[in-house]
């Protein structure tokens, strides 16, 4: 977990002890120190977020029995956040986050550069801890990245819901009638079902008995609307993403969807890169 010492790391601080607590995990709670500050300082503010690290831990309600460390380093904070992910073998990595209102605001943050740069599944928490996720919905393009996506949700909720996302287009041909229209998009919903139930068996057949209850959405839309109409609908805890489209874009762009729910969502988002 990575830690700035600011009021928005307190709900991810929460979470993250939540989440170790709920599957015994190892947490470690990460502090980078801007390598740009004087050596005569560094010394001494990297001695107070050791304190502050400390004291926070101390103040997470339900703390106990956690196997929590703390790392004060100095460097770039997302480059070391990254490096460390990989270092410590992280399962997941948790932010905390400003709220940004457009995608524009979200680019160049921390957060944005992990979840752009790094290869580890990211955990943004924007809203306050009131117990374990139970539903989580997962927006789905049939990708790899968004089984990835959908992967790493369901174990996060094995005794929950899973709720796959897909929004589908209405086909505009001019020489077809309103009823051959419907035709084409009942078909169209057949085929992404019958995708999205296969992927369902496969991560079935993975998580075993541990497998959460999964259902599909098939809404029609604009893909960005559609998410956020179906998050207002099921009220989940969680919201996941896969971080690449499925139109081939470069390793460095995380996908315009994906970025968007990661700057203006109201809940914790997930954000997750295909292996």
């Amino acid at each position: 977990m990575a830690n700035d010492l600011s009021a928005r790391s307190d709900r991810a601080l929460r979470r993250a002890v939540s989440l170790a607590k709920e599957f015994d995990a190892e947490l470690e709670v990460v502090t980078v120190i801007d390598e740009m500050l004087l050596e005569a300082s560094t010394s001494k503010n990297k001695l107070l977020a050791e304190q502050a690290l400390t004291a926070q831990l101390s103040a997470v309600p339900d703390g106990d029995g956690v196997r929590a460390s703390q790392r004060v380093m100095v460097g770039l904070d997302y480059e070391d956040i990254i490096r460390r992910s990989v270092e410590f073998d992280a399962d997941l990595v948790v932010l905390g986050i400003h709220r940004h209102k457009t995608k524009e605001l979200f680019r160049g943050t921390t957060a944005e550069r992990v979840v752009r740069y790094g290869v580890r599944p990211v955990l943004v928490v924007n809203d306050t801890v009131t117990g374990p996720y139970r539903r989580v919905v997962v927006a789905s393009d049939l990708s790899a990245h968004a089984e990835a996506a959908a992967r790493t949700a369901a174990r996060l909720v094995p005794l929950g819901e899973v709720i796959l996302v897909h929004a589908v287009h209405r086909p505009y041909v001019a020489f077809l009638g309103r009823g051959d229209q419907n035709s084409l998009m009942a078909e169209h919903r057949n085929e992404v079902a019958a995708t999205l139930h296969e992927m369902i068996d496969r991560l079935s057949a993975e998580l075993g008995n541990r497998t959460p209850k999964f259902e599909l959405s098939l809404p029609e839309g604009e893909v960005h609307g559609a998410i956020q109409a179906e998050v207002a609908k099921y009220k989940p805890d969680l919201l996941a993403v896969g971080t690449h489209g499925r139109t081939g874009i470069a390793h460095t762009v995380i996908g315009s969807i994906a970025e968007q729910v990661l700057a203006d969502c109201p809940i914790d988002v997930l954000a997750v890169k295909c292996d």
